[in-house]
This record gives structure tokens, C-alpha cells and sequence, in this order.
């Protein structure tokens, strides 16, 4: 709907007033413009198309910033470490902070958010938490799973004695096998950007504490859990970053 259509409709009798249809013009031209704008906005901030600063006002609306915490190389003073002992570490102060901050780049962005958009929506389900993931890993050499610790059976020694109730075990884990994931990648997960826990159920990750190894387990040979000799002990993101 364009300024000239809206004049268009204006009866003859002020049609041929100058100075009304001057000040109608200049009343309409704002309203047209701005309403141009507002018909753009889910094209210019569409998650799929929204680059750069686009993409952070996306980020404002679904509060996800683009920035992740990672620890900082230290210079402080520790033992055990060549080149940071004595006469040679920093002292650290009280106020020093030990992590440094990265911005994500738009690409990797992009996927944290649509990741989180997923996770607001999540039914509470494993293979609902699994397409979450899915959303931001998208490296096919890194297996990042879901594992469901509940029993499928309930065995004898699960039930509280007296009563017939069930003890089942209300945690879940978040397997990371294969390829190591990039710093970045790790410290999303130690801050939890990816907001997946179903309400009174533990959630804990476990990362591989080797490259391009599966997590160690019994009775499972695969690319995400395997046995002696092949699986590598899970730890958490947190660990690994110190790694």
C-alpha cells in the first residue's frame, strides 16, 4: 500500500485542494515508511538470514547472548608448571578475573540459537533432547548422545522394602564421543547454553578425556560407548577445558 494509492482514495471535492493533499502527504509518508519497515522485519531478522548485529537482536529476544566465558591461559604463579613457578608466575591478585571472553561467529551463533529455540519447545523427551543437540553439533566425527538412566526393567532390588514402591535412578546423561570438541564448544556446555533438564531430574555430562575415542562402558561396543582398550573415561566439561 503505497502513499500514492492512499492519496488516490481521497474524494474529488479535496483531491483539488493543494494544501490539503500537501499536508495529507506529508502526514502519510512516515506512516507508509514505517509500515515498510515493520513488514520487513521477519525477513531482515529471520534467524536463517539475520547476520551480525541482526543476529544479536535476535539473540536479545530469545536471551541467548553471543559471547561465551572460557578460562584464560594462565600467567599466575603455580607449581608443578615450567615457566610459572618461582620468579617467574604472576602473583594473582583478588580481583583478577581467570576467564577471558569469545564471541561466537555467526554461523556457530546461529545453531546455539535455533538450539535454544528447540530446547524452549522441548517435550521433555530422550529423542527430543536428542534433536536439540542434534541442532548445534553438526560435526559428524562427534557423537554427542542422550542417555536415559532409568532401568528398562525394574528388578526385585529396585523396590523400597515393605512397601512395593520403585527406587528408579531420575538422571540423565549427555555423552560426548569421538572428535574433542573445540574449547569453545566445551565451555558452552559448562555453562549450560543449551538449556536441556527435564524438572526434578539430574542432567551431568560426559565428555571423552581422549581424542577420537568412544566413552568407556560394559557390555556396549559402538562409536559412542566402548569397552577396555578402546573407551575413555567420561569427565566433565569443566575438566577437560583444564585439560
Amino acid at each position: 500500500m503505497t502513499e500514492d494509492y492512499l492519496l488516490g482514495l481521497v474524494p474529488p471535492w479535496h483531491s483539488t485542494r493543494p494544501k490539503f493533499m500537501a499536508t495529507l502527504a506529508a502526514v502519510l509518508a512516515p506512516l507508509v515508511a514505517m509500515r515498510d519497515v515493520v513488514s520487513h522485519l521477519p525477513v531482515d531478522f529471520d534467524l536463517d538470514s539475520a547476520i551480525g548485529v541482526q543476529l544479536d537482536a535476535v539473540g536479545v529476544r530469545i536471551g541467548r547472548a553471543r559471547t561465551v566465558r572460557l578460562p584464560a591461559p594462565t600467567l599466575y604463579f603455580t607449581f608443578d608448571e615450567v615457566g610459572l613457578g618461582f620468579d617467574r608466575g604472576v602473583w594473582k591478585g583478588p580481583y583478577e578475573d581467570p576467564q577471558t571472553t569469545v564471541s561466537l561467529d555467526d554461523d556457530t551463533y546461529r545453531r546455539l540459537l535455533r538450539a535454544n529455540i528447540l530446547a524452549k519447545h522441548w517435550d521433555g523427551t530422550i529423542p527430543g533432547a536428542q534433536a536439540v543437540f542434534d541442532a548445534f553439533f553438526i560435526d559428524p566425527d562427534t557423537y554427542v548422545f542422550v542417555q536415559d538412566n532409568a532401568p528398562a526393567a525394574f528388578p526385585d532390588e529396585l523396590a523400597i522394602p515393605g512397601t512395593g514402591d520403585q527406587r528408579l535412578e531420575m538422571s540423565m546423561t549427555i555423552g560426548v564421543a569421538g572428535k574433542a570438541l573445540s574449547l569453545t564448544y566445551l565451555g558452552i556446555l559448562d555453562q549450560n547454553l543449551i538449556p536441556i533438564k527435564p524438572a526434578g531430574i539430574d542432567s551431568t555430562y560426559a565428555v571423552a578425556s581422549t581424542n577420537n575415542r568412544a566413552l568407556f562402558g560394559f557390555d556396549v561396543q559402538n562409536e559412542f560407548v566402548a569397552g577396555f582398550d578402546t573407551g575413555a573415561f567420561g569427565v566433565t566439561p569443566a575438566e577437560r577445558l583444564r585439560a
